[in-house]
Formats: C-alpha cells, structure tokens, sequence
C-alpha cells in the first residue's frame, strides 16, 4: 500500500502564502493576468480573483520600455531607424522579410509589436543590408533610364530625385529614410542568414553627369538645339539636318555635338544661316512654298 504524505495546515498556508506572493510580484514586474495564470495552470479570473483578495485592483499598463533590454530594439526604435510603420513592420515579420525577434511577452494584448523585442546585433546587419540593397536599386533605376530612355536628362526631376537620395545615403544620413520599397527583401534576407555569397558593392561614379549642359548653359554661348535654331531662323528643322548631313554645315563651325539626346546638335544659328544660304537655300522660294502648302492644307 503506497504511503501518501498529508499537508498540515501550515504547509497548506505557507505554500498559499508563496503563491500570493509570486503572483503579486509578478504582477508588479508588469505581468498580465493571462501571463500569470499560464505560469500556475490557471484561468485569468482566477489569478483577478487573487489580486482582488490581496488587496489590489489596479490594472496593468503595458509599458514595452521597461521590458526592452539594453541589448535589444523594441519595434518603435526600428520605426525610428527605418522610417517603417508598425504595420509594415509586421508585415515584414509575417513574412520573414526580417530578422526573428529574440523576446517576445506574453500580454493580454493582441497582435501589437510592442510585444516584440530584437537583438541591436542582428537588426543593426539587417539595416546594413537594407542600406547596401537599396542604393543597388537607386543605382538600377538610374543606370536603366539613363541608358535606355534619351528622353529623361540625368537633369530630370525623376531622376534628381534619386540621386540625391542615393548620395544623402552614401553620406550616411539614412536613418529614417529607409522607407523606399527597394523590392530586394528576399536578397536581404538570404545574406543575412548566408544562404548566398555577400553581394561586393562597389559604388557607381556619376560625375560625368554633373557637369551636363542645360540648354540656358548653351544660350548664353550662343548655341542651340535644332528645334531652337529653327524657330530663331524660320527655317524647318527638317532643311537644317539636310544641310547638315550634305557636309555644308561643318562641325566645329557651324554646329557641335552636345552630351545628350536633346543636345545631339547645337548650332549657332547666324553661321548657320548663312551657311545654308551659300549652300543654295533660298528663303523667299521656302516662304512661298510655306504658304502654298498651308492654303491645301487649310482647304482641305
């Protein structure tokens, strides 16, 4: 017959007494009634019940910073660091798009990062890929419209704006600035935990670019584009590229090539004129003819 050791009163009390005194310091440390009543096997009404008796009843505020170890991040210094929202920031974790927390508690509170804890050494790699893999995609947006699309100067707003977030970057000032959807988290993320060789990221030089010409850069030597020297002249853009391809407008003299798809050809509009003229271009008979097409044209 198994012999079965009977709880004298006083046991009985002095364990009850350790238990109140567990869960009302738990409940100071910032416990939830949830939390505690998982730790004993208990319902929440249970452990309220409890607090009741002994004489408190005020309830918890969550407070994130005083569970945030000196060696971690709490989800609003990420926001702070990247510029992120809490819900992107979630969003990012559904996925694993970044680094799992190291803490996370155990509230009453449902679904709030503010639960969620990171270690400073694994967000901080994860930032510094975030950074390296965004300028990698300012500098694709660049490279392909420069190269491309004529139509869009480096001098154009789109990329201006690019640029200059690429170069603030390179300066370092990108905390908070990370919100750009640099559509690589997957690369990111593979780095990090070394599924893939580290990519070498060397920066692209753009000061060939610096220095282009505006048009206003141009006029004030004198020079202009075909469309330009055209309306200056009244003489169709069309009459000015033929002279030019016959050889009777010289480069150097006549014209020069600029460094862009709106500065192909800069002329100066007087030499070429007159150069075209020489050439056997005779303004009254264009005038006429002008005149003669635009009355079919309007009879039409």
């Amino acid at each position: 017959m198994k012999n079965y050791k009977i709880q004298t009163v006083q046991e009985y009390k002095q364990q009850k007494e350790d238990r109140n005194n567990i869960i009302l310091q738990m409940r100071k440390e910032g416990h939830t009634l949830l939390s505690i009543a998982k730790k004993f096997g208990y319902s929440r009404e249970w452990v309220r019940k409890i607090l009741k008796e002994l004489g408190t009843t005020k309830k918890f505020k969550y407070d994130y910073q005083k569970h945030c170890k000196p060696d971690e991040y709490s989800a609003q210094d990420i926001v702070e660091l990247t510029g992120y929202t809490l819900n992107y920031i979630s969003n990012l974790l559904e996925k694993n798009y970044i680094p799992k927390p190291s803490t996370i508690i155990e509230t009453d509170m449902c679904n709030t990062l503010n639960t969620h804890f990171w270690k400073k050494t694994d967000i901080d790699k994860w930032i510094t890929l975030k950074v390296k893999y965004l300028k990698i995609a300012l500098e694709g947006y660049l490279n392909s419209t420069l190269n491309h699309t004529p139509a869009y100067k480096f001098t154009h707003p789109n990329l201006q704006k690019r640029y200059k977030f690429l170069t603030e970057i390179h300066s370092g000032h990108w905390k908070g600035k990370l919100s750009y959807n640099s559509k690589r988290n997957d690369k990111v993320m593979k780095e990090f935990y070394g599924y893939i060789k580290p990519f070498n990221y060397i920066p692209k030089d753009y000061s060939k670019y610096l220095n282009q010409k505006t048009n206003k850069d141009y006029a004030e030597k004198g020079l202009f584009n075909g469309l330009g020297t055209s309306k200056i002249l009244g003489i169709a853009i069309n009459t000015i590229t033929k002279y030019r391809d016959r050889g009777v407008l010289k480069e150097g003299i006549h014209y020069i090539k600029g460094d862009h798809y709106f500065h192909q050809y800069m002329y100066y509009p007087e030499k070429t004129k007159q150069a075209i003229i020489n050439g056997g271009y005779d303004q009254k008979i264009a005038n006429r003819q002008k005149k003669r097409w635009a009355k079919i044209k309007g009879g039409v």
